[in-house]
């Protein structure tokens, strides 16, 4: 049992941790996103995939870790511990996706670049 609330406080925290970077990320990718004329139209498509892709990292990353052993969720620490030992890597996981969008963007801003109108 203890082994379950483990679990659902990693899943919590890495929903926390998703909603952050969607809500620090999401006003300033719309802004770019509508500097374009060719680019404005598929806003709203660029916003929700990000989010799923964020989204979808986390959830694969969080499967991936399962679920602590008995052994481990003995103590309170070692709980703790992992628990901090399954969110580094939805953190890189994070990292990661927000780099390749942002190399999306970037490609597509330069190919793009000569239909500049603001």
């Amino acid at each position: 049992m203890v082994a379950l609330v483990i679990w659902i406080v990693l899943a919590l925290l890495t929903a926390a941790v998703c909603l952050i970077v969607i809500s620090a990320i999401r006003k300033p990718m719309n802004e770019l996103l509508s500097a374009n004329s060719c680019v404005s139209p598929a806003r709203g498509f660029y916003v929700r995939s990000f989010c799923l892709i964020i989204f979808l990292a986390a959830l694969g990353t969080i499967i991936s870790a399962g679920g602590p052993c008995e052994e481990q969720s003995k103590t309170f620490m070692q709980g703790v511990w992992w628990i901090l030992d399954g969110l580094s890597p939805v953190l890189w996981c994070a990292t990661v996706s927000l780099g390749g969008y942002a190399l999306l963007l970037t490609i597509l801003f330069a190919v793009l670049g000569r239909y500049r109108d603001k």
